[in-house]
């Protein structure tokens, strides 16, 4: 028996073995695949699809959305991006903001729950908008907005009238011609009083009796009617709709601007322009609608607009503002007739420059 027989034996396994393990790491790794020249087929991967929803036909601005309107289409997953719809039902019984063609993919901002422009989707049913003119301080120096909460403050004068007549007190005097007399012999009852030299007025007075002469004098105004002022607030917590004019032109309407890197010239920048509004617009209901356009149209009120804390929803009762409340509120005293004066004599108040124009240093 030869000794060299058990050594080869051995060889021979650990020779089988090391073969064994390199044919399964190359099945395994796929190496084997590649030497065959490819023979067994590669797996494809698989691509999700999501359906989301499209127009199935031309959808007109604020046409109401139905289920026959749409249909679905699937994209891969990588090309959904998060503001497609993929529920139909999210949109029955909404509205288009735009019109939308046929094969558009939907997202929700193409759709709102009213109809109509973006300014009347803010008025809730039983409620108008109106304009009213407004300077700057009726509106607190600029300083209301669109979405504010304000009180609405009414300014007007009262004179008394002929109720007859229906104008101004006190009456103008006129002449009177005796009935029955000829015109030319007929007498004229002249009616007024020499009010100054070479000035004659004509309107009507009143008759006292002076006690010092114990005579009649006929007494006539020296002016016309002065009008009483009364101010009161007349609307409370009333929602601003917008400050100024709304504009014309619709955001749909605006062209893209065009992008330098498409080869585009690229449009200037504008610069802005601050212009100052004289024009409010609030939420109403149609009754203070009614009456606020009566009192626009009255000469002598004026609206003053008062802002509201944002979170404030109270009511106020306010007393309506009149001389006699001024002077018995504040505690402002009449002043006496005293025998001296201060020179010069005062006849009004002195009206002061509210904007003062500060020259920088050099």
């Amino acid at each position: 028996m030869r000794r060299g027989g058990p050594i080869f034996l051995v060889l021979a396994v650990i020779f089988l073995l090391v073969i064994g393990g390199l044919g399964f790491f190359a099945f395994s790794t796929g190496m084997l695949d590649s030497l065959l020249g490819g023979s067994q087929a590669q797996v494809t991967p698989t691509v999700a699809l999501v359906k989301v929803v499209v127009a199935g036909q031309p959808i007109k601005k604020d046409q109401e959305i139905t289920s026959d309107l749409l249909t679905t289409a699937e994209l891969p997953q990588d090309r959904v991006n998060a503001t497609m719809v993929m529920d139909e039902q999210e949109l029955i019984g909404n509205f288009a903001k735009l019109d939308i063609g046929q094969g558009w993919f939907l997202s929700a901002d193409m759709f709102s729950d009213r109809p109509g422009a973006v300014s009347s989707k803010v008025i809730l049913p039983g409620q108008v908008a109106i304009s009213l003119p407004a300077k700057r301080i009726d509106m607190v120096g600029y300083a209301i907005k669109d979405g504010d909460y304000v009180d609405v403050i009414a300014t007007t004068l009262f004179v008394d009238l002929d109720a007859n007549f229906q104008s101004k007190l006190p009456n103008s005097l006129g002449q009177i011609v005796n009935i029955g007399s000829p015109p030319e012999s007929a007498p004229l009852a002249v009616l007024g009083m020499n009010n100054g030299a070479g000035s004659t007025s004509k309107a009507a007075g009143r008759a006292e009796l002076d006690p010092t002469l114990n005579q009649v004098i006929y007494f006539v105004p020296s002016e016309s009617q002065r009008p009483r002022m009364v101010s009161q607030m007349i609307l409370q917590d009333i929602q601003v709709l917008h400050v100024g004019e709304f504009s014309l032109v619709s955001t749909t309407d605006i062209p893209p601007t065009p992008d330098p890197a498409q080869g585009g010239q690229a449009a200037p920048t504008a610069v802005p322009v601050v212009e100052k509004p004289d024009l409010i617009t609030l939420i109403v209901s149609p009754q203070d609608a009614v009456s606020l356009t009566y009192l626009q149209y009255t000469l002598g009120t004026k609206l003053t607009f008062v802002l509201r804390a944002p979170d404030d929803r109270s009511r106020a009762e306010t007393e309506a503002a009149t001389l006699q409340y001024i002077l018995s509120q504040y505690n402002i005293p009449i002043p006496a007739k005293l025998p001296y004066g201060m020179e010069p004599a005062a006849a009004e108040l002195p009206k002061f420059d509210t904007i003062v124009t500060v020259t920088p240093r050099p």
